[in-house]
């Protein structure tokens, strides 16, 4: 029989394949055992009834293993329509960035800041934040809570500038009302005003008159009243993410009074070394102030 099987597959297939496929079916012919058992009808038909009225052991097996994989199909189901929420981190290098939350809310972190949250936001609306950022959140009843290593920063719905180091958090509320809270005490911070958080005594001071700057590095607005040099070469560095370095100490007792708006770095030096009748020197990220002092 095997040697008949063997020349109707050679004659059917010969136009089909190739001599390699042709030569490999010839292998398997004479490899296999293909002379197949007689068969007692009769006698299959009672053991088939048989197994039927009185399962044994491995049929009942079978079902209990059918059981078992219905049930891991359902688990998985359950997995898949009620997943986790995932955690997605956002980093910013030396360039601002900024983020939209699952609710619609804002956030723009400055150079060297990071925020952590999930996809979706459950019954509170939880980050994590590090470094210096602006927040704008949408109102809702779900409160809004910013973890800053175990210090939170609680809204419902306003605008306001946080930053964090390890020393301390700055807040300063743009819009709204802002609350500190640490173990179950909470402090609130009104609009226009700047509240600082003291990691090690815990307590909290207001500083009534913050630096017109305080959103300079987000908006790029600058407005000096006899501000010290040194100060006005701080915030300017952070919004052009720019190294100020001077050549003379007598340069920090310099005061500057002049207004920028969005101008260009080289300009806005420029403008600084004529009123001062001082020397600016750019190379790559740092700028060298020369001059006698003032």
């Amino acid at each position: 029989m095997a040697k008949d099987l063997k020349v109707y597959n050679h004659l059917n297939y010969q136009e089909q394949l190739s001599e390699k496929e042709d030569g490999f079916v010839e292998f398997l012919l004479q490899h296999t055992e293909m002379d197949a058992p007689e068969i007692d009808e009769n006698k299959a038909w009672e053991k088939l009834n048989q197994k039927i009225h009185n399962p044994n052991k491995g049929f009942v097996w079978m079902k209990i293993a059918a059981a078992v994989t219905i049930l891991a199909v359902l688990s998985i189901s359950v997995f898949l329509y009620n997943p986790t929420p995932d955690q997605l981190y956002i980093a910013s290098a030396d360039q601002k960035v900024s983020v939209t939350f699952p609710d619609g809310s804002v956030g723009i972190l400055n150079a060297n800041s990071s925020f952590t949250y999930p996809e979706e936001f459950g019954n509170e609306r939880n980050v994590s934040f590090q470094g210096e950022a602006y927040f704008d959140i949408q109102k809702s009843n779900k409160p809004f809570i910013i973890d800053v290593n175990g210090v939170d920063v609680k809204v419902l719905g306003t605008a306001f500038n946080l930053i964090t180091t390890e020393k301390e958090v700055k807040l300063y509320v743009d819009r709204g009302l802002v609350a500190f809270e640490k173990e179950g005490e909470q402090t609130q911070v009104s609009a226009g005003n700047e509240a600082i958080f003291n990691r090690e005594t815990a307590a909290v001071s207001f500083n009534e008159i913050p630096s017109e700057n305080i959103m300079s590095w987000r908006n790029g607005v600058f407005n000096f009243d006899k501000t010290p040099l040194s100060k006005a070469l701080e915030e300017l560095g952070e919004y052009y993410n720019v190294e100020f370095e001077l050549s003379n100490e007598k340069l920090q007792n310099c005061r500057l009074s002049m207004s920028f708006n969005k101008e260009p770095l080289n300009k806005v030096l420029e403008t600084i070394s004529t009123a001062l009748s001082i020397k600016t020197t750019r190379k790559n990220d740092t700028v060298k102030i020369s001059g006698q002092g003032c």
